[in-house]
């Protein structure tokens, strides 16, 4: 069926190059720098990764189920079929980024063919492939649903293939089954199709009917079909639903969840249906309206899932398609298949949390309707369409920008940018316990990811932090253990944020900084860094400089700037100069301190050091090194309610200091 597909588009490509073209431009912006935008891996991403890595090689996902038709991942599952489908990639080329999200690439690219196709066969037009593909290519939610490897993305792409099935089944009555078959399939993809796609079948079939396109014989064929392929996934329904055992199979298990994520993101289980009902829909409306869910691997303001411009046109091609299926309903049944599709969509807002993941089985029917809104425009004022070409085209541009050049900066901490790089390091440099904070959603899936870990040593010694619940977090497993640190203990290594404060350390160490994390290693010789000891004070604020030039001051020739911090986003920096300086006065409760601070010079000269009513207590010339190195001076005794000042003095070359820290 897929070559069939690729064999009819290329065919007409060849008649009609410019949605060739077209075609081409949509899928440069789908594949280019796809491993490193969106930067990292969102915890999803690298779940389904590591399940679907764990079933291909040792037949069980990593809570010891054998070939799950629905994962139970963190515990309130996810859907196994993009795990299933990514095997042969990971197959191919391992375990990585590239490998997990290729299936949402294929698919963005086979969905923009099905699209043309579509659109195609709807229209009598010539120009209809060409309009198809221009909204098609330069679509925003289409782009970003592409490059990354949320199993609801293949959910809307499967129901484009199946509505194309259904299409080709108005000439040729034997596609109805692959239809039907994909129908179904679909059933694996996301929880929501257990909504849509009952009632989109029934809907198609009382549509066909009285259209007389459909017969009552075959129609009983495609459901005996529909119901053999879907019933593990309704055996999974009834056994969460009433928790009841799973049922394992030598071909499949259908598990017990800890809570079915159906539930957490359905209002018909709730209590407030109506009220729930109400309020979905309303945050469906203002969703349509703005354009964004306001999640940001979800969108980009102010392009939204589909340009602020192309409201209008779908709105005429709303209208345009109802008078079309009311007029000529036998002759027309293609429009009247993609209002249904888009009218049960809407309904789907009622029962659903909304954002554009809940509800992206809307968005390929809306873009059609901004096609046959256009279409219907180009056919009655050729200067309105050429102007909206225009405008799509320039904000397509002004997307794609902020996309590739502002985007994964904005998006990297959502998908812990370098903490894969961080838990390699770790592992490959330490043989002790490794420690991870908690500053990641379920940062063991990392580890289990990117160590490529068997799931049996896995499941041998996992141990969860609150075992049974919706999202089990799981505090420690083999060498790893997940908390935040105040002290590492020797040989071991933590992994932390950057711009979280450093932690003591019990023997000497090191640090291997990443772009968003860092690893430090301990060890029982020497080499290592000297550790901070002791407790940071209160008093002294902003050691980090992460909240700008809060606390500090700043002479002439020195300010706060992030081109090259130790730890965090931020650092302090001096000019040449013996009359720069940067300082901070905090009042200390009596008691022995200790200051340190990370430092890098380009010159001799500079000083650091702690003074109080002009007499210095503690100073020391800072080193000539280009790399961050730790100085920390003698211990200084304050008394009770003294005023003391920490300063930086600069030298006879560029000073940058960070982490600058007194402790008790």
């Amino acid at each position: 069926m897929v070559s069939g597909l690729f064999t009819r588009a290329y065919r007409s490509f060849l008649k009609h190059p410019l949605p060739l073209l077209l075609f081409l431009l949509g899928a440069m912006v789908r594949i280019l720098y796809i491993t490193s935008i969106p930067p990292g891996l969102n915890q999803d991403e690298a779940s389904i990764g590591y399940d679907a890595y764990a079933i291909l090689h040792y037949g069980i996902d990593r809570n010891g189920v054998h070939l799950p038709i629905h994962l139970i991942a963190w515990g309130s599952g996810q859907n196994a079929l993009y795990a299933y489908l990514s095997m042969p990639f990971i197959l191919l080329f391992g375990l990585t980024p590239l490998s997990v999200r290729a299936l949402s690439l294929v698919m963005g690219l086979l969905g923009m063919i099905v699209f043309y196709l579509i659109v195609r066969r709807l229209s009598a037009s010539p120009g209809a492939g060409a309009i198809a593909m221009f909204f098609i290519a330069i679509n925003p939610w289409h782009i970003m649903m592409s490059r990354w490897a949320l199993e609801s993305n293949l959910f809307p792409t499967m129901i484009l293939i199946a509505v194309y099935c259904l299409l080709r089944s108005f000439t040729n009555p034997g596609w109805i089954y692959a239809f039907t078959g994909m129908l179904a399939l679909s059933l694996y993809a996301y929880g929501t199709a257990y909504f849509f796609v009952p009632l989109f079948a029934l809907g198609t079939a009382i549509l066909l009917l009285y259209s007389k396109v459909l017969r009552l014989r075959t129609l009983v064929w495609n459901l005996a079909g529909f119901a053999v392929i879907a019933l593990p996934i309704l055996l999974f329904v009834i056994i969460n639903r009433y928790a009841m055992q799973e049922i394992a199979t030598p071909l499949f298990t259908v598990p017990k969840l800890t809570m079915p994520r159906v539930e957490e993101i359905s209002s018909v289980f709730g209590g407030r249906l109506w009220q729930a009902a109400a309020d979905n829909f309303s945050a469906f409306g203002k969703l349509m309206l703005s354009g964004s869910d306001g999640l940001p691997w979800n969108s980009i303001s102010p392009y939204g899932y589909a340009y602020p411009v192309a409201l209008p046109f779908a709105l005429i091609g709303f209208i345009v398609l109802v008078h079309a299926w009311w007029t000529r309903r036998r002759e027309s049944a293609g429009a009247g298949v993609l209002l249904l599709w888009f009218l049960i969509a809407v309904l789907m807002a009622l029962i659903t949390s909304v954002n554009i993941n809940r509800i992206n089985i809307i968005f390929y029917p809306f873009i059609i309707l901004v096609c046959a809104g256009f279409g219907w425009i180009a056919g009655k004022v050729k200067g309105v369409a050429i102007l909206a070409v225009a405008v799509f085209g320039i904000m397509f541009v002004l997307f794609s920008n902020a996309y590739f050049r502002e985007f994964p900066e904005r998006i990297g901490p959502a998908f812990y940018d370098s903490f894969g790089e961080a838990v390699q390091y770790a592992s490959e440099h330490s043989t002790g316990e490794i420690y991870v904070t908690n500053n990641v959603n379920m940062p063991y899936i990392y580890v289990l990811f990117y160590e490529q870990m068997n799931p049996h040593d896995f499941l041998k010694s996992v141990v969860y932090a609150n075992p049974g619940e919706a999202f089990q977090r799981v505090s420690s497993f083999g060498r790893y253990k997940f908390d935040d640190m105040r002290t590492v203990p020797a040989g071991a290594a933590y992994i932390f944020a950057n711009n979280a404060t450093p932690p003591a350390a019990s023997t000497e160490y090191t640090v291997k900084r990443f772009a968003n994390y860092s690893v430090l290693l301990t060890n029982e010789g020497t080499g290592g860094l000297p550790a901070p000891q002791g407790t940071a004070i209160a008093e002294f604020m902003n050691g980090g400089f992460e909240e700008g030039a809060a606390g500090w001051s700043f002479t002439a020739g020195t300010g706060v700037a992030d081109n090259k911090p130790f730890a965090g986003s931020k650092l302090a920096y001096l000019d040449p100069g013996a009359d720069t300086l940067v300082s901070q006065v905090f009042t200390a409760p009596a008691g022995d301190y200790r200051l340190s601070v990370m430092v890098s010079t380009g010159g001799s000269g500079g000083k650091i050091g702690i003074r109080t009513a002009g007499k210095v207590l503690a100073e020391t010339e800072l080193p000539v090194t280009e790399e961050y190195q730790q100085v920390t001076l003698p211990a200084v005794t304050l008394e009770q309610g003294m005023q003391a000042e920490v300063y930086i003095t600069g030298g006879n070359g560029w000073i940058n200091i960070d982490e600058v820290r007194v402790e008790r």
